[in-house]
């Protein structure tokens, strides 16, 4: 009779068996990092201001005298 082979011992079901691996750990790192923050639903314009350097405006700004 003839005996089977082990399937890791066939060299092209090892690379890829180790790529497959390191893709699928890439992707949860990449998941884990960029991903799984909560997004804060809120003042949408603020985070703008923030980065750009801008002052919040005022009430007296925004209901100003139209004249």
């Amino acid at each position: 009779m003839k005996q089977r082979r082990p399937i890791f011992s066939i060299p092209l079901v090892r690379e890829l068996t180790a790529v497959l691996i390191i893709k699928l750990a890439l992707v949860f790192l990449i998941a884990h990092f960029f991903f799984s923050d909560p997004v804060i639903v809120g003042d949408e314009g603020q985070g703008l201001q923030e980065h750009f350097g801008l002052d919040k405006p005022s009430v007296s700004d925004t209901q100003g005298d139209p004249s």
